[in-house]
C-alpha cells in the first residue's frame, strides 16, 4: 500500500513542479477544470474522460519522470540480437524507460 501511494505522491509532485515552471500550461489546465468541473466540487474519477488536457499532463509527467525508470528485468530464453548486440541465452536484460522517454530520435522535443 505504501509503495503505491509513494509513487502517486512523487508523480503529483513532479506534475506540480513542472506546471509551476510553465505557468501558461498551469493556466490552461486550470481553465479546462473550471470549464468542465467548476469550482464548487472536487474532480471525481468519472470526470477524467472529460479532462483531456489533465490526462495529457499526467501522461507527460509519467513519461518525463517515470515512477519506475527501469522496467522489470527479463531473462533471455535464447541467443538473440538486440540493437545490433549479441545477447546470449539466460542473460538478464533491463529496459531503461527513462532513457527511451527522452530519446530525441523518438520524441521531437524530449525534454518538454
Amino acid at each position: 500500500m505504501f509503495a503505491a501511494s509513494e509513487t502517486s505522491a512523487v508523480t503529483i509532485e513532479w506534475a506540480m513542479a513542472s506546471l509551476l515552471n510553465h505557468p501558461e500550461l498551469l493556466e490552461k489546465l486550470k481553465l479546462e477544470i473550471d470549464e468542465k468541473i467548476g469550482q464548487d466540487r472536487l474532480i471525481e474519477e468519472t470526470d477524467i474522460p472529460n479532462l483531456p488536457y489533465l490526462q495529457n499532463v499526467v501522461s507527460e509527467t509519467l513519461r518525463l519522470y517515470p515512477a519506475a525508470p527501469l522496467l522489470v528485468p527479463r531473462l533471455t530464453v535464447e541467443d538473440i540480437k538486440i540493437g545490433g548486440y549479441d545477447v546470449p541465452r539466460e542473460t538478464m536484460v533491463m529496459v531503461n524507460a527513462w532513457s527511451i522517454h527522452r530519446d530525441p530520435e523518438l520524441w521531437t522535443e524530449p525534454e518538454r
